[in-house]
Protein backbone atom coordinates (compact mmCIF):
# COMPACT_ATOMS: atom_id res chain seq x y z
CA UNK A 1 0.00 0.00 0.00
CA UNK A 2 2.73 2.42 1.00
CA UNK A 3 4.59 1.58 -2.22
CA UNK A 4 1.59 2.57 -4.33
CA UNK A 5 1.25 5.79 -2.35
CA UNK A 6 4.94 6.60 -2.79
CA UNK A 7 4.72 5.86 -6.51
CA UNK A 8 1.69 8.10 -6.86
CA UNK A 9 3.45 10.91 -5.03
CA UNK A 10 6.48 10.61 -7.29
CA UNK A 11 4.32 10.70 -10.40
CA UNK A 12 2.49 13.75 -9.08
CA UNK A 13 5.83 15.42 -8.31
CA UNK A 14 7.14 14.72 -11.83
CA UNK A 15 3.92 15.98 -13.39
CA UNK A 16 4.03 19.20 -11.38
CA UNK A 17 7.70 19.75 -12.19
CA UNK A 18 7.01 19.16 -15.89
CA UNK A 19 4.26 21.79 -15.86
CA UNK A 20 6.45 24.32 -14.05
CA UNK A 21 9.58 23.79 -16.15
CA UNK A 22 7.69 23.64 -19.46
CA UNK A 23 5.97 26.92 -18.63
CA UNK A 24 9.29 28.49 -17.65
CA UNK A 25 11.10 27.53 -20.85
CA UNK A 26 8.15 28.63 -22.99
CA UNK A 27 8.10 32.01 -21.24
CA UNK A 28 11.87 32.42 -21.63
CA UNK A 29 11.69 31.65 -25.36
CA UNK A 30 9.05 34.34 -25.86
CA UNK A 31 10.91 36.81 -23.64
CA UNK A 32 14.12 36.42 -25.65
CA UNK A 33 12.24 36.61 -28.94
CA UNK A 34 10.39 39.83 -28.08
CA UNK A 35 12.94 41.44 -25.74
CA UNK A 36 10.39 42.27 -23.07
CA UNK A 37 12.24 42.04 -19.78
CA UNK A 38 15.94 41.57 -18.98
CA UNK A 39 16.43 41.53 -15.20
CA UNK A 40 19.85 42.28 -13.76
CA UNK A 41 21.93 39.28 -12.72
CA UNK A 42 24.86 39.39 -10.32
CA UNK A 43 27.71 36.90 -10.03
CA UNK A 44 30.22 38.03 -7.43
CA UNK A 45 31.10 41.61 -8.35
CA UNK A 46 29.99 41.16 -11.99
CA UNK A 47 26.55 42.31 -13.07
CA UNK A 48 24.78 42.04 -16.42
CA UNK A 49 21.31 41.68 -17.84
CA UNK A 50 19.73 38.76 -19.62
CA UNK A 51 16.30 37.67 -20.76
CA UNK A 52 16.50 34.62 -18.51
CA UNK A 53 13.97 35.17 -15.74
CA UNK A 54 16.16 33.67 -13.00
CA UNK A 55 19.90 33.72 -12.38
CA UNK A 56 20.53 30.12 -13.49
CA UNK A 57 24.08 28.94 -12.73
CA UNK A 58 24.91 32.24 -11.07
CA UNK A 59 26.06 30.38 -7.98
CA UNK A 60 28.17 27.81 -9.85
CA UNK A 61 31.48 27.21 -8.09
CA UNK A 62 33.26 26.85 -11.44
CA UNK A 63 31.95 30.20 -12.66
CA UNK A 64 33.15 31.97 -9.54
CA UNK A 65 36.54 30.27 -9.85
CA UNK A 66 36.75 31.34 -13.50
CA UNK A 67 35.96 34.94 -12.64
CA UNK A 68 38.71 35.00 -10.00
CA UNK A 69 41.25 33.49 -12.39
CA UNK A 70 40.44 35.50 -15.54
CA UNK A 71 43.00 38.25 -16.11
CA UNK A 72 43.05 41.22 -18.50
CA UNK A 73 43.36 40.07 -22.10
CA UNK A 74 42.59 36.41 -21.35
CA UNK A 75 40.69 34.27 -23.85
CA UNK A 76 37.82 32.12 -22.57
CA UNK A 77 36.10 29.35 -24.53
CA UNK A 78 32.56 28.73 -23.29
CA UNK A 79 31.67 25.32 -24.76
CA UNK A 80 28.00 24.65 -24.22
CA UNK A 81 27.22 28.31 -23.60
CA UNK A 82 23.42 27.97 -23.48
CA UNK A 83 21.96 31.48 -23.03
CA UNK A 84 25.29 32.82 -21.83
CA UNK A 85 25.62 33.18 -18.07
CA UNK A 86 29.33 32.23 -18.09
CA UNK A 87 30.08 34.35 -21.16
CA UNK A 88 28.17 37.37 -19.91
CA UNK A 89 29.67 37.18 -16.42
CA UNK A 90 33.23 37.00 -17.80
CA UNK A 91 32.61 39.92 -20.18
CA UNK A 92 31.12 42.01 -17.37
CA UNK A 93 33.85 41.11 -14.89
CA UNK A 94 36.85 41.62 -17.21
CA UNK A 95 36.08 43.97 -20.12
CA UNK A 96 39.38 43.25 -21.91
CA UNK A 97 38.85 39.47 -21.93
CA UNK A 98 37.66 37.81 -25.13
CA UNK A 99 35.01 35.10 -24.93
CA UNK A 100 34.23 32.57 -27.66
CA UNK A 101 30.82 31.02 -26.93
CA UNK A 102 29.82 27.76 -28.64
CA UNK A 103 26.12 26.80 -28.72
CA UNK A 104 24.77 24.25 -31.25
CA UNK A 105 21.02 24.67 -30.65
CA UNK A 106 19.90 27.33 -33.18
CA UNK A 107 17.08 28.59 -30.95
CA UNK A 108 19.29 28.87 -27.88
CA UNK A 109 22.11 30.46 -29.90
CA UNK A 110 19.63 33.15 -30.94
CA UNK A 111 18.80 33.72 -27.26
CA UNK A 112 22.51 33.95 -26.48
CA UNK A 113 22.98 36.57 -29.21
CA UNK A 114 20.03 38.54 -27.80
CA UNK A 115 21.67 38.62 -24.37
CA UNK A 116 25.02 39.65 -25.82
CA UNK A 117 23.34 42.50 -27.72
CA UNK A 118 21.32 43.59 -24.66
CA UNK A 119 24.57 44.19 -22.77
CA UNK A 120 26.49 45.71 -25.67
CA UNK A 121 29.07 42.91 -25.45
CA UNK A 122 29.38 42.26 -29.17
CA UNK A 123 33.04 43.34 -29.10
CA UNK A 124 33.82 40.98 -26.19
CA UNK A 125 31.83 37.82 -27.00
CA UNK A 126 31.95 35.90 -30.28
CA UNK A 127 28.99 33.54 -30.67
CA UNK A 128 29.62 30.43 -32.76
CA UNK A 129 26.43 28.53 -33.56
CA UNK A 130 28.01 25.11 -33.58
CA UNK A 131 28.83 22.16 -31.39
CA UNK A 132 32.27 21.00 -30.30
CA UNK A 133 33.39 17.37 -30.56
CA UNK A 134 36.18 15.01 -31.47
CA UNK A 135 36.06 15.85 -35.19
CA UNK A 136 34.70 18.46 -37.55
CA UNK A 137 31.48 17.20 -39.13
CA UNK A 138 27.71 17.58 -39.38
CA UNK A 139 25.76 15.82 -36.60
CA UNK A 140 22.14 15.35 -35.60
CA UNK A 141 21.20 17.43 -32.54
CA UNK A 142 18.14 16.63 -30.41
CA UNK A 143 16.30 19.68 -29.12
CA UNK A 144 14.53 19.17 -25.81
CA UNK A 145 11.30 20.50 -24.36
CA UNK A 146 13.68 21.71 -21.63
CA UNK A 147 16.01 23.83 -23.80
CA UNK A 148 18.96 23.38 -21.45
CA UNK A 149 18.94 19.58 -21.97
CA UNK A 150 19.41 19.68 -25.75
CA UNK A 151 22.00 17.07 -26.69
CA UNK A 152 23.55 14.95 -29.43
CA UNK A 153 22.11 11.99 -27.49
CA UNK A 154 18.31 11.65 -27.53
CA UNK A 155 18.37 10.07 -24.07
CA UNK A 156 19.97 13.16 -22.55
CA UNK A 157 17.49 15.43 -24.32
CA UNK A 158 14.69 13.36 -22.79
CA UNK A 159 16.08 13.29 -19.25
CA UNK A 160 13.98 14.12 -16.22
CA UNK A 161 10.42 14.63 -17.49
CA UNK A 162 11.52 16.29 -20.73
CA UNK A 163 11.17 14.85 -24.22
CA UNK A 164 12.79 15.39 -27.60
CA UNK A 165 11.05 18.35 -29.23
CA UNK A 166 12.63 17.94 -32.66
CA UNK A 167 15.94 17.23 -34.37
CA UNK A 168 18.24 19.39 -36.45
CA UNK A 169 21.57 18.91 -38.23
CA UNK A 170 24.28 21.16 -36.80
CA UNK A 171 27.91 21.89 -37.55
CA UNK A 172 30.40 20.42 -35.08
CA UNK A 173 34.05 21.41 -34.81
CA UNK A 174 37.09 19.94 -33.12
CA UNK A 175 38.94 22.65 -31.23
CA UNK A 176 42.27 21.48 -32.61
CA UNK A 177 40.97 22.35 -36.09
CA UNK A 178 40.11 25.96 -35.29
CA UNK A 179 42.64 27.16 -32.70
CA UNK A 180 45.28 29.33 -34.29
CA UNK A 181 48.57 27.56 -34.77
CA UNK A 182 47.32 24.17 -33.52
CA UNK A 183 45.36 22.23 -36.11
CA UNK A 184 45.30 21.73 -39.83
CA UNK A 185 42.59 24.32 -40.33
CA UNK A 186 39.20 23.93 -41.95
CA UNK A 187 38.32 22.09 -45.12
CA UNK A 188 38.43 25.27 -47.21
CA UNK A 189 42.20 25.21 -47.21
CA UNK A 190 43.28 27.47 -44.36
CA UNK A 191 46.63 26.36 -43.00
CA UNK A 192 45.77 27.12 -39.37
CA UNK A 193 42.73 27.75 -37.23
CA UNK A 194 41.25 31.21 -36.85
CA UNK A 195 40.68 31.53 -33.10
CA UNK A 196 43.15 32.79 -30.51
CA UNK A 197 44.30 30.04 -28.16
CA UNK A 198 42.31 29.78 -24.90
CA UNK A 199 43.55 30.55 -21.42
CA UNK A 200 40.37 29.04 -19.95
CA UNK A 201 38.16 26.27 -21.35
CA UNK A 202 34.72 25.70 -19.81
CA UNK A 203 32.88 22.53 -20.91
CA UNK A 204 29.22 21.80 -20.13
CA UNK A 205 27.83 19.69 -22.96
CA UNK A 206 25.31 17.20 -21.53
CA UNK A 207 27.45 14.08 -21.60
CA UNK A 208 29.76 14.82 -24.55
CA UNK A 209 32.69 16.29 -22.64
CA UNK A 210 34.93 13.35 -23.51
CA UNK A 211 34.47 14.07 -27.23
CA UNK A 212 35.27 17.76 -26.68
CA UNK A 213 38.51 16.85 -24.90
CA UNK A 214 39.50 14.27 -27.52
CA UNK A 215 39.13 16.93 -30.19
CA UNK A 216 41.27 19.34 -28.18
CA UNK A 217 44.28 17.13 -27.33
CA UNK A 218 46.83 19.32 -29.11
CA UNK A 219 45.32 22.48 -27.66
CA UNK A 220 45.51 21.02 -24.15
CA UNK A 221 48.99 19.65 -24.74
CA UNK A 222 50.42 22.82 -26.28
CA UNK A 223 48.43 25.75 -24.88
CA UNK A 224 47.67 24.42 -21.38
CA UNK A 225 44.38 26.21 -20.60
CA UNK A 226 42.70 25.70 -17.26
CA UNK A 227 39.67 23.44 -17.82
CA UNK A 228 36.36 23.98 -16.03
CA UNK A 229 34.45 20.75 -16.58
CA UNK A 230 30.87 19.81 -15.66
CA UNK A 231 30.56 16.01 -15.72
CA UNK A 232 27.34 14.49 -17.06
CA UNK A 233 26.25 10.96 -17.84
CA UNK A 234 25.96 10.26 -21.56
CA UNK A 235 22.61 8.54 -22.06
CA UNK A 236 22.91 6.95 -18.63
CA UNK A 237 26.55 5.89 -19.16
CA UNK A 238 29.14 7.21 -16.72
CA UNK A 239 32.36 7.99 -18.61
CA UNK A 240 34.01 10.17 -15.97
CA UNK A 241 36.82 7.64 -15.50
CA UNK A 242 37.71 7.98 -19.20
CA UNK A 243 37.59 11.77 -18.93
CA UNK A 244 39.84 11.75 -15.89
CA UNK A 245 42.29 9.34 -17.54
CA UNK A 246 42.58 11.52 -20.65
CA UNK A 247 43.10 14.71 -18.65
CA UNK A 248 45.74 13.11 -16.44
CA UNK A 249 47.55 11.71 -19.48
CA UNK A 250 47.78 15.28 -20.73
CA UNK A 251 49.31 16.51 -17.49
CA UNK A 252 46.24 17.88 -15.67
CA UNK A 253 45.47 17.69 -11.97
CA UNK A 254 41.75 17.34 -11.24
CA UNK A 255 40.09 18.97 -8.26
CA UNK A 256 36.69 17.27 -8.23
CA UNK A 257 33.55 18.43 -6.48
CA UNK A 258 30.01 17.16 -7.12
CA UNK A 259 29.10 18.39 -10.59
CA UNK A 260 32.26 20.47 -10.95
CA UNK A 261 35.84 19.62 -11.93
CA UNK A 262 38.60 22.21 -11.90
CA UNK A 263 41.40 20.80 -14.07
CA UNK A 264 44.75 22.55 -13.73
CA UNK A 265 47.82 21.90 -15.95
CA UNK A 266 50.74 20.60 -13.94
CA UNK A 267 53.57 20.71 -16.50
CA UNK A 268 54.57 22.69 -19.55
CA UNK A 269 55.07 19.57 -21.62
CA UNK A 270 53.60 16.08 -21.55
CA UNK A 271 54.45 12.88 -23.34
CA UNK A 272 52.80 12.06 -26.66
CA UNK A 273 49.76 9.87 -25.96
CA UNK A 274 47.04 8.09 -27.85
CA UNK A 275 43.50 7.43 -26.58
Amino acid sequence: MSGRIDGGLRRAQYSLRYVVFSAYYAAVRRNHRHGWYAPKKRVGSASFRSYELVNKHGDDALLRRLLRACEPGDVVYDVGANTGVYSLAVAANEPTARVVAFEPNPDVAAQLRANVARNGFGDRITVREEGVGDRTEIRRFHRSTYDELGSFDARNAGAWEASVRDEVDVHVVALDDIVEGIGAGDKDGDEDGDLPSPDHLKIDVEGYGLEVLRGARETLRSVRPTVYFEPHREGGEDRTDEVASLLRSLGYRIRARPGAWLCVPTADEVAETTD
